[in-house]
């Protein structure tokens, strides 16, 4: 009579197995994060060369559209919620989704990168909700600009990024954990007064080849995905370094 195993006993096997699965995984990420890092120090790899597509949410719609590739060198803007100094020699220009999961990670990374860096880069947000997929995003993108045109996007963004929670309850409900004017910010996201400078920022990425998000440009030169932070240090300081 072949063996069985007792259910405990196969549910315990498969957790073991699944675990192992699992630090292999990560392991080989890290493994994959630390060879890139190595290779962009050394010069091996331009920024043009790198995408992390594994970390990335594409547009479907966004693919069909044709794109200009010398727009990409225009993609800064001077009204758009920003970090850093004005005279900095690297800009990073990230388009991003408040309902994206990679975006959400890359927003930890890089404001703690602008933090290390302060004003020798100058970090720029701007708004591509995917509509198709988050369509509570493009309600989180109005929120967020209505929260910059009363100097707090960033902790607004923050606040944001904790959850994927994208209800207009909840954006009422961080407004006022900021500490905004609420009565302002209502009317403002009502009235949806900030819709022109989504759409603009929207129009800008599809202009430039965004095709999901994140997409990040640093000094005009596309990359897509989400940046493992040891990466984007890499890049950073081989672009302050040039």
């Amino acid at each position: 009579m072949p063996y069985e195993l007792e259910p405990p006993q196969g549910k315990a096997i498969v957790a073991t197995v699944l675990t192992i699965l699992g630090v292999l995984v990560v392991g080989a990420f890290a493994l994959r994060v630390a060879h890139f890092a190595g290779l962009i120090r050394s010069g091996e790899i331009k920024p043009s060369d790198v995408a992390f597509l594994s970390r990335y949410t594409p547009s479907m719609l966004a693919r069909a559209i044709p794109f200009d590739a010398a727009k990409a060198a225009s993609v800064d803007s001077p009204d758009d919620p920003s970090l850093g100094g004005t005279a900095a020699t690297l800009t990073i220009v990230e388009f991003a989704d408040f309902g994206c999961p990679y975006s959400r990670e890359s927003s930890a990374v890089m404001r703690a990168a602008s933090a290390k860096y302060s004003d020798r880069i100058r970090y720029v947000y701007r708004d591509f909700p995917i509509v198709e997929l988050h369509p509570d995003a493009i309600v989180a993108s109005l929120a967020a600009e209505c929260a910059h045109q009363q100097g707090k996007f960033w902790e607004y963004h923050d606040k944001v990024y904790l959850s994927d929670d994208l209800s207009e309850a909840r954006l009422k409900a961080v407004a006022r954990e900021v500490n905004l004017d609420e009565g302002a910010f209502d009317a403002c996201l009502m009235g949806k007064r900030t819709q022109s400078e989504v759409e603009e920022d929207y129009k800008a990425g599809l202009d430039a080849g965004v095709r999901g998000t994140p997409t990040f440009f640093l000094n005009g030169t596309m990359i897509p995905g989400s940046i493992p932070e040891d990466i984007l240090i890499r890049l950073i300081d081989r672009a302050l370094a040039s």
